[in-house]
């Protein structure tokens, strides 16, 4: 008796309802960068843009693929037009001066997904508006 065509087909259907993985597989073009969801600490996403400028740490977003809301974090980048009074640590741990406020909210429940994000210097309100659309070729909005 030939159990494999059973258990490949039970090996598909219980892959298909594990989450799916976000890392990497999502990106987002905005109107300045093009933004990569790079890798997750504990609870929360880290995300880069511009091939390396800066990254953007998400608190919150982290092992969350479906369902997703609104989230508040922070970027940081080696320079930009205003040094803060504290620092940030950057993705090595290490102070940077350069840093702000940045508010998520996901247009879209689930991968892929446009979102859009409010994005402030240092501790200010966050007043620059940057709306990411997903780099895939399955996405249509």
């Amino acid at each position: 008796m030939n159990r494999s065509p059973i258990c490949l087909t039970a090996a598909l259907l219980f892959a298909a309802f594990l989450p799916q993985a976000a890392l990497a597989d999502e990106q987002w073009s905005t109107e300045e960068y093009d933004v990569v969801y790079q890798d997750e600490r504990n609870r929360t996403a880290i995300w880069t843009y511009g091939d390396g400028i800066g990254t953007i740490f998400i608190d919150g977003l982290a092992g969350v693929y479906t369902d997703r809301g609104s989230y508040s974090g922070y970027w940081v980048q080696e320079s930009s037009s205003l040094p803060c009074d504290t620092f940030r640590e950057d993705t090595n741990g290490e102070p940077t001066y350069y840093w702000g406020r940045f508010e998520l909210t996901f247009i879209d429940p689930d991968f892929p997904s446009r979102w859009q994000a409010m994005i402030g210097l240092c501790d200010l309100e966050p007043t620059i508006t940057l709306t990411g659309t997903p780099i895939t070729p399955l996405f249509e909005p």
